[in-house]
């Protein structure tokens, strides 16, 4: 049988269900009824009761949906990585090219992933995608995703973020960057975050979203006071001389590719975010509409800001002196552009805040995919990693899992190159699957062609995306001129694939062997397939 002669409720009868709640929520009734909703309540998860299936309710508006793409994109890459990016690339002009390369590949990886959400409205992200996508065999990249996400991308952003974190917070506390003796005490700070953040989410859902919500507005007005000092710089009106930076800007470029993975890399990861609402549609308002404008609005408006903001460095900084700050370049900016007290000591504790803020979003995220793959019947245990605790109203388990992964990636790697190390090996897996989501896009548009689709992107977006994609899967393997680094450049690549290539074998085992999707929630709580409206 053909993928265009698979039923979709054959394919999985839970989420043919879903989409058609989903088509009629999005219709004026749902639209009166969430009108109604107390605006205190923010979007905070409750769990409700809709034809046997327990789900959560529907609180997210285009605004707090907004909150999340924005809070999510920024975080720690914007704050850290602009030094490690010049590195890479050797010059400040192509470093601003990186940047905007970034900027577009970013905005039209969200067209696609608009089309996907908007046509298969539902948690879960790129596990509903590749599930209709590619129905055969059964659930094997929808299962090998969730294994990469959950255990590999999610927790080694939130690991990166949460150094981060440490770092700002170290900077202020005593005016110094990153250096031997303090490394531990920045990933120490780190866990701290970590923890703190799976407790809020699981014990006071209500109270960690509008903290959520606070930090990502500190976030914004962190970026719009850097450039505001940018244009003061510029004007000659800072205590120091304006940088020199943009004199010879591409003096110096590397010609190597490696190089520029690497910093493609961060630069990918300091927009990656407005994918966020994808893995909790579940939890948006009037979802086809909403969706698209709150994830393009937000991307634009972070895009913005973070241009802005690098040339801000660059008029502010000289490029060694941005090369030296390692991952603390914005506080080194505030420390050369205020007084000490304000540049060492106040300013970078609110980045600090801005990067915890971004950890909260992701262990938000996280807990959702962790929390869909359980009752999916991809992971063991899914008694207990797809429930919701009637008490705090929250997916507990699925936070203290994502909690407990995130931490081993904090104390894991050696000292020194962790940073990097951990943006690369969270990176790769995502690539791989952003390219096969992309990829299905266009096979659903020839083997799914009843399925509605109120957005619909540009097949040269759609091209942009498969081709990065395609890039950033081969292009690490190329050894870097001068590599002199601990960790191996090829050991974060190596150790995604290796693991994306050991979750067949555990597909076989949960899904084949032990029918897990036939034990799953869906397949217990939903009626068959052909009673399906």
């Amino acid at each position: 049988m053909a993928h265009s002669d698979i039923p979709l409720q054959q394919l999985r009868p839970a989420a043919a269900y879903v989409y058609s709640d989903i088509r009629q929520s999005s219709g004026s009734n749902s639209r009166d009824v969430s009108a109604e909703l107390d605006t205190e309540q923010n979007y905070a998860a409750e769990l409700t009761v809709d034809g046997g299936i327990n789900t959560l309710e529907r609180k997210l508006g285009l605004w707090s949906g907004m909150a999340i793409v924005v809070g999510s994109i920024i975080g720690s890459g914007i704050f850290s990585s602009p030094s490690l990016i010049l590195d890479s690339v050797g010059s400040v002009g192509m470093s601003l090219v990186v940047w905007v390369i970034g900027a577009i590949v970013s905005l039209c990886g969200c067209a696609a992933y608009m089309e996907l959400g908007t046509m298969l409205p539902r948690s879960g992200g790129e596990k509903e995608y590749l599930d209709v996508a590619f129905p055969r065999p059964r659930a094997l990249l929808p299962f090998v995703f969730c294994l990469s996400i959950i255990a590999i991308s999610f927790p080694s952003g939130i690991a990166a973020d949460a150094v981060v974190t440490g770092v700002y917070f170290v900077y202020a506390a005593t005016g110094k960057t990153a250096s031997g003796h303090s490394e531990w005490t920045q990933r120490a700070i780190g866990l701290a975050v970590v923890v703190v953040c799976g407790l809020l989410h699981g014990l006071c859902s209500r109270a960690a979203i509008r903290v959520q919500n606070l930090l990502t507005v500190v976030k914004v007005l962190l970026l719009v006071l850097i450039v505001v000092v940018g244009v003061v710089g510029l004007a000659n009106g800072l205590h120091t001389p304006r940088a020199n930076s943009f004199e010879g800007a591409f003096g110096g470029t590397s010609r190597n590719a490696h190089s520029y993975v690497s910093a493609l890399f961060k630069v990918f990861f300091s927009y990656a975010g407005y994918t966020s609402l994808n893995y909790s549609i579940d939890e948006l308002r009037d979802p086809v509409r909403n969706l698209p404008r709150a994830a393009m609005g937000g991307l634009v408006a972070t895009t913005v800001l973070y241009i802005l903001s690098n040339v801000a460095f660059f008029i502010v900084l000289s490029p060694e002196g941005i090369r030296a700050s390692n991952t603390a370049v914005a506080g080194v900016f505030f420390t050369t552009a205020f007084s000490a007290t304000w540049g060492q000591r106040v300013i970078p504790g609110f980045i600090g805040l801005a990067a915890f803020g971004n950890v909260m979003c992701a262990m938000f995220s996280a807990s959702r995919v962790v929390f869909e793959a359980a009752r999916e019947g991809y992971l063991p245990f899914a008694r207990y990693l797809g429930s919701v605790s009637h008490r705090f109203q929250a997916p507990v388990w699925a936070l203290g899992f994502s909690t407990v992964v995130a931490a081993a990636f904090i104390v894991g790697p050696p000292p020194g190159e962790a940073y990097d190390f951990l943006v690369d090996i969270g990176g790769y897996p995502s690539w791989v699957f952003y390219g096969l989501s992309v990829v299905g896009l266009l096979v659903m548009r020839r083997t799914h062609r009843d399925l509605e689709r109120p957005f619909r992107t540009w097949c040269v977006a759609n091209a942009v995306t498969a081709a990065t994609a395609l890039f950033m899967c081969i292009a690490p393997f190329v050894r870097p001129e001068g590599d002199a680094a601990r960790i191996p450049y090829w050991a974060a690549p190596l150790a995604a694939v290796l693991f994306i290539a050991a979750s067949v074998p555990m597909w076989y085992i949960q899904v084949v062997a032990r029918q897990g999707l036939d034990r799953s929630h869906y397949s217990v709580q939903t009626p068959a397939a052909d009673g399906i409206k």
